[in-house]
């Protein structure tokens, strides 16, 4: 995104958010955030922990499958890093991906090994996201009336399965031993653009280091897929204490849906989904229970929640050494040896 769109996008998040402040004021907040419970709280964070053990601990089963061998002493700041920058940047956390790839990288591993095991992770991570937000819509839905009466979770279960099946073709052609992006190896080369030619490379790399692992490792790929099941339950367990701390109790049809809801606010092109966050939590909530200032306490505790980890995430970078500029030059293709 254009550093003017980025401008422009930040300031209409703001804008929303402090209309939301205006409309439902910092009463009803102030008062959440005085009944916390510390004990509880304790529980939201050693819950949180877990979850983010866990995305380490698959992360790591993926390298190790493709030849990296790095205790999670290196994976968990590396994960942790990579959400941080992810949350502010439009494109979520696969925009933090690169930083974990750098991170590797700086760790001595070969930059298209790196690349092809956090492609593996996210990939996971998605279709785990994706099968639970199809379980999640059902169950709401099973429960509450979405706006648009009936067809409402059916279209939006829909979407979810059809984004699902878009994953399927590139994942088959590496079980076959095909290279998804051979077409675009070809433009490339016929391109003269060194540049272009130069990243193609670099992805041909990647993709070497895929169809190895589909044609050795399948059932790593099944434990991943697993494993992101159980961590989706952990997170769930995770916000629920997390509102619980601050007197607020959902519904675990409505908590679902607010995780849904969370999940397609951080797909707007916002950075840190600011304002649309909590935009999406009042529009749950007035639909669902009716009581719209709720949904705004609610997404204001889940953005404490991201702030807290954002500055985890970048605690571990910087406890690393490591600068934004040389995450640049380490992530560049060709940046990095083994």
């Amino acid at each position: 995104m254009p550093r003017s769109l980025d401008i422009v996008a930040v300031g209409a998040g703001a804008v929303l958010l402090v209309a939301l402040c205006w409309i439902f004021g910092v009463r009803e907040l102030g008062a959440a955030l005085a009944q916390a419970s510390p004990r509880t709280l304790a529980v939201y964070l050693m819950l949180g922990l877990l979850a983010r053990l866990g995305y380490s601990l698959r992360w790591r089963m993926v390298a190790g499958a493709l030849g990296t061998q790095l205790g999670l002493g290196r994976m968990l700041p590396a994960r942790l890093a990579g959400d941080a920058l992810g949350a502010l940047l439009p494109a979520g956390r696969v925009g933090g991906d690169p930083v974990r790839v750098a991170l590797l990288c700086g760790a001595g591993v070969e930059a298209s090994r790196a690349g092809a095991g956090v492609a593996l992770d996210r990939v996971m991570e998605i279709i785990g996201n994706m099968i639970c937000a199809v379980a999640y819509v059902a169950v709401f839905s099973s429960v509450h009336t979405f706006g648009g009466g009936e067809r409402s979770p059916a279209a939006v279960i829909g979407v979810l399965l059809a984004l699902l099946a878009m994953l399927l073709p590139p994942l088959w052609m590496l079980r076959r031993g095909r290279r998804p992006f051979e077409f675009l190896h070809r433009l490339a080369a016929r391109s003269g653009s060194v540049t272009w030619q130069r990243w193609m490379d670099a992805v041909a790399g990647v993709e070497t280091h895929l169809v190895r692992f589909f044609a050795e490792h399948p059932a790593v790929f099944v434990r991943g897929l697993l494993g992101s099941l159980l961590i989706e339950a952990i997170i769930v367990a995770e916000y629920h204490y997390l509102l619980a701390a601050f007197g607020l109790a959902l519904e675990l049809p409505t908590l679902l849906m607010a995780l849904v809801a969370g999940g397609l606010a951080r797909a707007v092109p916002a950075p840190a989904a600011l304002g649309t966050l909590e935009a999406s939590q009042v529009a749950l909530l007035a639909g669902a229970a009716g009581d719209a200032s709720v949904g705004f306490v609610v997404g204001m505790v889940m953005r404490l929640h991201e702030t807290l980890w954002m500055l985890v995430g970048f605690a571990a970078l910087s406890a690393q050494g490591f600068s934004l500029r040389r995450l640049r030059r380490l992530g560049a293709p060709g940046g990095a040896t083994p």
